[in-house]
């Protein structure tokens, strides 16, 4: 058997603690991910988000990518590997399958958005619990428009003036985490649940992780 390397860590920060974050999407949530590694990660927190390196998307596939990560390199006792995953158009049995997996490692944690990541996005410009049922019950759908668009693609461009998932300016949405957790943490009614029944995200528990909870 191989034997697993020790992943180089902050420079000067020989305790520092890692976050490992592995997505579905190649560019939405590594252009946003990025940004708040720059810019709010606490000093004791280095943060390493694995690039997608295959057209599969699938939460089985991030879940893989994760465990090679794992198969690769030691992990100490308080590092962290997040899996973020939309709950969109997959199966529950999949999604089952990769939340009992993440269940069993303590090191994993099963981090999804309902129904995209991009809500967490939207969470950051919109108080979602204001909207009336019309408009709350088109956010859940998230159906394409007649361009292919879905609704919440539509309302970030529309709020940010220029949106998609390969380019966007997620730096712009950095001061507003503080209001996006507070909602989403809010919207948890069930924390205990493997991920949100309902409209949420639990994007809020990774955040809280990279930044040390010092977003308030």
């Amino acid at each position: 058997m191989r034997k697993r390397k020790d992943f180089v860590r902050l420079e000067g920060v020989r305790s520092a603690r890692l976050v490992v974050i592995a997505s579905e999407g190649r560019c939405t949530e590594s252009i946003y991910f990025s940004a708040v590694k720059d810019r709010l990660r606490a000093p004791n927190v280095h943060v390493e988000i694995l690039a997608r390196d295959s057209n599969e998307s699938s939460p089985e596939s991030v879940h893989a990518q994760i465990a090679d990560f794992m198969r690769q390199y030691n992990i100490e006792d308080d590092d962290e590997l997040w899996l973020v995953i939309d709950r969109d158009r997959w199966h529950e049995r999949m999604l089952s399958q990769v939340a009992q997996l993440c269940a069993q490692n303590p090191h994993l944690n099963f981090c999804m958005s309902n129904p995209c990541f991009e809500l967490w996005l939207l969470l950051h410009l919109e108080d979602i619990r204001e909207y009336d049922e019309v408009t709350s019950n088109e956010l859940a759908m998230n159906r394409k428009n007649k361009a292919g668009v879905t609704w919440l693609k539509k309302r970030m461009r529309d709020l940010l003036g220029s949106y998609s998932e390969s380019s966007y300016d997620a730096v712009r949405l950095l001061p507003h985490a503080p209001k996006a957790m507070s909602i989403a943490r809010e919207l948890d009614e069930n924390p205990s649940d493997r991920w949100p029944q309902n409209v949420g995200s639990r994007v809020y528990l990774l955040m809280e992780s990279i930044t040390g909870n010092s977003l308030k």
